[in-house]
């Protein structure tokens, strides 16, 4: 078969391909901004944290760790090297599990003022913090980290932070969230954005 087509040079019909294609895309805009996946996981993270609030209830223990535990330490840690072997940089995976922490930290500690308030917790079953809720966290590490690496490109641009604003909005009103769970949201994608 001859190396042309209909009297076209394959290069030449490859150039306007591919010139009906620039022209097709529009120009000047920017990709569409999309974190509702890292939204939904953080919001499944809060979830969590519920569980954790009530374990710590029950147990009489405080929200935060005692000084010099290092476990917050070692969940950083092992988090961000996880990220680093997926492409993400440690500093950004740190900054990120670290306000994923405080916003564990915020739900528990709201959560167990409103049950001191109400006098007492939800009666409800309960899961194990060691056997079942840390390696529940554990386990939603590696899509979280999946999530930051895909939210990386909008991360520089000016509209960034009312991307979270307005996907972290959509999640709440969706799933009619109190408004300290928002606030958790809120809390643990404060630094998506920006350097």
């Amino acid at each position: 078969m001859s190396p042309a087509i209909a009297g076209y040079r394959i290069p030449g019909l490859l150039a306007l391909a591919a010139l009906l294609t620039a022209c097709a895309a529009p120009s000047g805009e920017p990709p569409s901004c999309d974190v509702s996946r890292l939204v939904e996981l953080g919001a499944k993270r809060l979830d969590i944290s519920r569980q954790v609030a009530l374990a710590k209830w029950d147990s009489g223990h405080p929200v935060a760790d005692p000084p010099g535990d290092p476990r917050e330490a070692q969940v950083i840690a092992a988090a961000a090297q996880e990220a680093a072997e997926h492409g993400v940089a440690p500093e950004r995976a740190n900054a990120f599990f670290a306000d994923q922490i405080e916003a564990s930290k915020l739900i528990q500690i709201g959560l167990i003022a409103q049950w001191h308030r109400s006098g007492g917790a939800p009666r409800e079953p309960r899961a194990d913090l060691r056997t079942a809720l840390r390696p529940a966290l554990d386990m939603l590490r590696p899509a979280l980290i999946d999530a930051l690496k895909s939210a990386e490109p909008y991360r520089g641009r000016a509209d960034c932070k009312r991307c979270v604003a307005d996907a972290t909005a959509a999640y709440a009103d969706a799933h009619r969230l109190p408004a300290l769970f928002a606030v958790g949201l809120d809390r643990g994608l404060a630094r998506v954005c920006g350097d």
